[in-house]
């Protein structure tokens, strides 16, 4: 089975003995078995280790200072004429790294060890941390092409719906800047909080988008969009068509457990 794991049970799945207190702990060591048994070939959204290893207090501020970086190469063509290559990518200065995150780190090193495939919607100017790119799940060009197809189509269809980077686009934009990261900084105080749950929702939409491009069985999640809204990807609305339209379906940690 080909899983990918959420965000709230990938580090118990990875090491359940450091989580004694968990209730269902014998379902994550059974998880964590299947994973080393091969019988389950486990995924990771790379949100985990860039949108969600920032704050939530520090989300806005991080955000609303992000910039892409743009690389320009200019070439004589020879006959009189210069071509130029524009390129735009991650900025340096943006980049996301295990310094102040021990505990992240030392639950990335285990899932590496592991065999977790780490997988990422690539956005321009998208957020990158160098330790965890360097690992990243590669795929073949033939299958990298359909997998690049197929996330954003599916990325379009969330966003379309409302959910999952559109929320906090939509906060930045309506602070009179198009530029939804840079009218985040005119964003008050009081919005922090929604800032912060609209990245969440953010992870949670490329993560979906990434599952069903990678065409994995489930998405392992406890995430019930309780409180969410139906604006949430994982609300009753949106999985109803999630599923319809590509099969994409939850499972909660201790129903996986029984199918393995």
């Amino acid at each position: 089975m080909k899983i990918i794991f959420d965000s709230n049970v990938w580090q118990i799945v990875t090491l359940p003995s450091d989580f004694p207190s968990e209730p269902l702990i014998d379902d994550f060591i059974k998880i964590n078995q299947a994973i080393i048994d091969k019988k389950i070939e486990p995924f990771l959204s790379e949100t985990i280790f860039t949108i969600e290893a920032i704050r939530k207090v520090e989300r806005q501020d991080f955000f609303s200072s992000t910039s892409a970086k743009i690389t320009t190469d200019e070439k004589d063509t020879g006959n009189g004429g210069i071509s130029l290559n524009l390129t735009v990518g991650p900025n340096e200065k943006d980049a996301i790294d295990f310094e102040e995150r021990p505990i992240l780190k030392k639950y990335f090193d285990e899932a590496v060890r592991l065999g977790f495939n780490i997988a990422r919607l690539p956005r321009i100017g998208g957020l990158v941390n160098p330790e965890v790119d360097a690992v990243r799940y590669k795929q073949e060009e033939s299958s990298l092409s359909t997998y690049l197809d197929k996330v954003f189509e599916v990325g379009r269809k969330i966003e379309d719906a409302g959910a999952g980077i559109t929320q906090i686009e939509e906060i930045g934009k309506q602070y009179g800047n198009p530029v939804w990261f840079k009218g985040l900084k005119r964003a008050p105080e009081s919005d922090r909080k929604k800032i912060a749950k609209a990245a969440a929702e953010w992870a949670d939409g490329d993560s979906v988008a990434i599952s069903i491009a990678l065409g994995c069985d489930y998405f392992c999640t406890r995430d019930q969009a309780k409180g969410a809204g139906s604006k949430s990807v994982l609300s009753a609305t949106n999985l109803a068509w999630l599923d319809a339209d590509y099969g994409f379906k939850t499972i909660l940690p201790e129903d996986l457990a029984k199918l393995v």
